[in-house]
């Protein structure tokens, strides 16, 4: 299967920098590619590293690549093949060039296509930024490959073998890239623009492809002001527009061609119709972290030629004109009118509330003199109960003393009556308690509080315990000093008579 040949280019694994190899040039060792397939649904045979590898004599020499221009300058966030889609260029320069190739196997059987590149010393701050992406594990670079054919499909895989006796498919340079497309470490492919014209799809078969189609339908974007929020210029801007709008099918690498761009904006895109030259639309877009993001198709604005709207043509645009500007003149000429009335009813109503208001001044003066003779007044009142309210201050002061010193003999009186109680229960309970729960804790706090209420519970709690021991015997046990039921209503007014009886 034949096809005009295109550009292929992935990235490899950078095994080796020699940054110290001479004084002309360092030496760089890579994996340019395997015979894995890589998520384009595209593989390198066997047979293309072997062809590469026996007719290495053909590829020493080849390019190295990069942006000379973005290396020097620091800007490695956008390093790439530099394609110019209109001339069909790649606008890079050359900082070194290949000196060998072999094979390599990895332990599962991955075959890799090895190669040897020198970089250039003559552009030492080329050879810094290189240095310093590759000490920063970021040194990335897209392998181009010219390719002429496809062998057999397997499984929706497209194959890429080194000759099929006429054509050759070529590997032709390398270039300092920055993100690779793929993430896979050792068959990372990304299919690249073709580098004179995109190809169009012509039959069912690769074989049949016939129609070639020029860059934008051969139309020149022309470019209105420049964006100021985005490192993109407007020509990359276009660029990623023009992809968004012709996709390439990743099973067949072949572009749908759908819309060419006529006008970019900082905002908006004009675009007309691939295969209709006179249908355009208006198209919004914004920009996100350097990626083109197009409004939906049902926001976009359709027209002609002039981006006149569907459905309007010049004269009933004139027309139009001349009905809207009549329409105008006529709603001046009411609202200036209807003006004129509102400015005289206005006045009527604001003399009318003038007068309204100074009658209400001149009863408020009325009352307010009213109510300064009120306020002599009050304040008379006042002085009066002012001294009443100091003489009374001065009788709270005497009696706050005298209750300071009767609070002071209360509380000297009340400390004396506690401690007589604290005694007093501790001569009772000392009896009525074991020597053990008398001199616990809980029981010394108890004393100290005062707490009877407590005692009493620690007093039953010992009754009951020594009635519990007394369960068993028959004998009824009575006290001389109170002649009571013997059978109490319940066992706490039985322990608490034992208690009083004690």
């Amino acid at each position: 299967m034949k096809l005009k040949k295109e550009s292929i280019k992935l990235n490899p694994v950078i095994l080796e920098l020699n940054e110290e190899t001479n004084d002309i040039y360092m030496e760089l060792t890579m994996c340019i590619l395997t015979n894995k397939a890589n998520l384009n649904k595209a593989r390198f045979t066997d047979d293309f590293i072997d062809g590469v590898v026996e007719n290495q004599e053909k590829y020493i020499g080849i390019p190295l690549v990069a942006s000379r221009y973005k290396l020097e300058n620091g800007s490695y966030s956008n390093l790439s093949h530099e394609f110019n889609k209109r001339t069909g260029e790649l606008n890079t320069d050359i900082i070194g060039s290949f000196t060998s190739f072999w094979k390599d196997e990895d332990d599962d059987g991955t075959v890799k296509l090895m190669g040897s590149a020198k970089i250039f010393k003559r552009f030492p701050n080329v050879c810094e930024a290189v240095k310093e992406l590759y000490e920063d594990d970021s040194l990335r670079f897209s392998c181009e490959v010219l390719v002429a054919f496809y062998g057999e499909n397997e499984k929706d895989i497209r194959t890429i073998p080194y000759s099929d006796g006429t054509d050759v498919n070529e590997l032709f340079g390398s270039c300092v890239v920055t993100s690779p497309a793929e993430v896979m470490s050792k068959a990372d492919l990304l299919i690249a623009e073709a580098l004179e014209k995109d190809i169009v799809e012509g039959g069912d078969e690769l074989g049949e492809q016939t129609t070639v189609e020029v860059f934008n339908k051969g139309f020149e974007i022309k470019y209105h002001g420049e964006l100021e929020i985005s490192a993109l210029k407007l020509e990359e801007v276009s660029s990623q527009i023009y992809n968004l709008l012709n996709p390439i099918n990743p099973k067949d690498n072949y572009r749908k061609y759908n819309y060419y761009i006529l006008d970019v904006y900082t905002e908006y895109v004009i675009v007309e119709d691939w295969n209709s030259y006179s249908q355009l639309y208006k198209i919004s877009y914004k920009i996100e972290n350097d990626t083109v993001i197009l409004d939906t198709q049902e926001n976009w604005v359709s027209g002609y030629r002039g981006f006149i709207p569907d459905g309007v043509s010049i004269d009933d645009l004139l027309a139009e004109k001349e009905r809207l500007s009549a329409e105008l003149a006529s709603k001046i000429h009411e609202l200036n009118e209807k003006n004129k009335e509102d400015l005289r009813q206005m006045d009527e109503q604001m003399q009318a509330q003038l007068k309204e208001l100074q009658e209400k001044v001149v009863k408020l003066e009325g009352e307010n003199e009213t109510l300064n003779g009120k306020v002599d007044e009050l304040n008379g009142v006042i002085v009066s109960q002012k001294e009443q309210l100091d003489q009374k201050e001065q009788q709270e002061i005497k009696l706050n003393s005298q209750i300071e010193d009767l609070t002071k003999f209360k509380e000297e009186v009340e400390l004396a009556q506690k401690e007589v109680q604290k005694q007093e229960l501790s001569k009772k309970y000392s009896k009525l308690l074991s020597k053990e729960v008398f001199e616990s804790e809980e029981a010394k706090k108890a004393i100290e509080a005062c707490d009877v209420n407590k005692l009493n519970d620690l007093a039953v709690a010992e009754i009951a315990k020594k009635f519990d021991d007394k369960k068993g015997s028959t004998e009824i046990v009575t006290f001389a000093s109170k002649q009571e039921d013997l059978a109490p209503v319940s066992t706490r007014d039985y322990l608490l008579s034992e208690v009083d009886g004690e």
